[in-house]
């Protein structure tokens, strides 16, 4: 179910990049020295090694978030080097104990309801290494294809599954390549601008990002794919406010973001009766005289979605806006939304707003309280009209990014894009052959 993360957790810019690779003489010997010196004496350990050096090199000395625990990376799609992680623990305690780079060990701390990851960063002596074997910006650093189209597990853990390819993969992988090569030509800025001066700060960059689509397996008698639950598009610009994305900028024009309007209850209205809910805003709801917050409304909504029982959603839903934490580390909005919450709890039960949403939509009802295999169905069918709209401008060599259901564009194309968006509203989708629903 969709409820929201209250813990603190360090988000270091840079990850560990296993794709890699430079087949450079100089740099490889170099690799073969520090081996060496390390007292190493594994293969597996010379090519981790390598991976951790290469992404520290271009984490350009920030920190770089890297794997310690006692399981698999990743499956060998994503994890072409096929790194284990004994080899890799090994190479990150001898690269601190050497003096290469300062290591932190993650951890959990329950009681200040703290996460945080390791992570290793390159020391002077590390700086100096990479100065004396003159490594540079050569023309040979490539990266090992990444995988666009991603398979997770329907487990809390998110592991990462192998899977054998279809049609749909293929083409979805080629039209994933193509716009991540545009995302690479484009340059993405998050600026600040001072409103006395009119100067411009350079917060962030978004160089160097890649957009994958990861689906979620539910039937785990199969080896091929599955592409029809999950399939969301993620970035970095999806984890800032929505404040901080109007300052984003592509290739230095002002951008804007679009949304499609209620998106989850209109496919399913969509998937049913080929149109958007008619009778207006789907999330206008009103119980025993009580008009309940929108916010509220849509919220309970997507928890129905993924829930079995009406007991379910309403213990999620006191879950997401009371939730039972040593340190309230929630932003000044999601307490004022909590707060009115609990002025609504007074008047209205919250069963009671369930079943309210229920009876709103009785001609779509069969898609609620179904459990989570449906709620990432009508996830997918969101995020496949996303990839589509992204894909066609992508043809034309403009870039979108999107944010879940919405979608940022530089000004100039606002009204291309929300043109593209009434035209595919609905797109031709038929539920009749899922299983789960029942649907004649």
């Amino acid at each position: 179910m969709t409820v929201k993360n209250h813990t603190k957790e360090q988000h270091p810019k840079h990850k560990l990049d296993l794709y890699l690779d430079n087949p450079d003489f100089d740099i490889n010997n170099s690799i073969i020295e520090l081996y060496k010196e390390l007292g190493l004496n594994r293969k597996k350990q010379e090519t981790a090694l390598k991976v951790v050096l290469f992404s520290l090199f271009f984490s350009y000395g920030e920190k770089v978030a890297v794997p310690r625990a006692k399981k698999a990376l990743a499956p060998t799609r994503y994890n072409p080097n096929n790194i284990g992680y004994s080899a890799l623990r090994t190479v990150l305690d001898k690269l601190n104990e050497y003096g290469y780079v300062h290591q932190e060990i993650g951890y959990r701390d329950f009681a200040d309801n703290i996460k945080r990851t390791t992570t290793i960063q390159s020391g002077f002596k590390l700086g100096c290494f990479f100065s004396d074997y003159k490594w540079h910006n050569n023309e040979e650093w490539f990266s090992h294809s990444p995988e666009f189209v991603v398979l997770r597990d329907n487990s809390k853990n998110k592991t990462l599954i192998d899977y054998t390819d279809n049609d749909k993969s293929i083409w979805m992988r080629d039209e994933l390549s193509q716009y991540n090569d545009l995302l690479s030509d484009s340059e993405i800025l998050l600026v600040k601008e001072n409103q006395k001066t009119g100067e411009q700060e350079i917060l962030e960059e978004y160089s160097g990002t890649v957009v994958t689509r990861k689906f979620i397996q539910h039937n785990t008698e199969q080896s091929e794919i599955e592409t029809s639950y999950g399939g969301r598009m993620y970035a970095p610009w999806c984890n800032i406010s929505s404040k901080q994305r109007e300052m984003i900028t592509i290739e230095d024009e002002k951008t804007v973001e679009l949304d499609l309007e209620a998106s989850s209850i209109n496919i399913t209205y969509v998937m049913q009766t080929a149109k958007k809910y008619p009778n207006g805003d789907p999330y206008k709801l009103t119980v025993g005289g009580v008009e309940i917050p929108r916010y509220i409304v849509k919220q309970a909504t997507t928890i129905m979605f993924n829930t079995k029982s009406i007991s379910g959603a309403v213990a999620a839903l006191e879950a997401h806006y009371l939730p039972s934490v040593f340190n309230d580390n929630r932003s000044k909005k999601d307490i004022i939304k909590a707060e009115g919450y609990k002025t609504i709890k007074l008047k209205v039960k919250p069963g009671d707003i369930v079943r309210a949403i229920l009876n709103k939509h009785i001609q779509v009802s069969h898609y609620f309280l179904q459990g989570k295999k449906v709620g990432d169905y009508i996830a997918c069918q969101e995020s496949d009209r996303v990839f589509e709209i992204v894909r066609r401008f992508a043809k034309r060599g403009i870039l979108v990014l999107t944010v879940y259901d919405s979608f940022i564009i530089q000004e100039q194309y606002k009204d291309d894009l929300q043109e593209l968006m009434n035209e595919l509203h609905p797109l031709e989708y038929d539920n009749r052959k899922h299983p789960l629903l029942g649907v004649a």
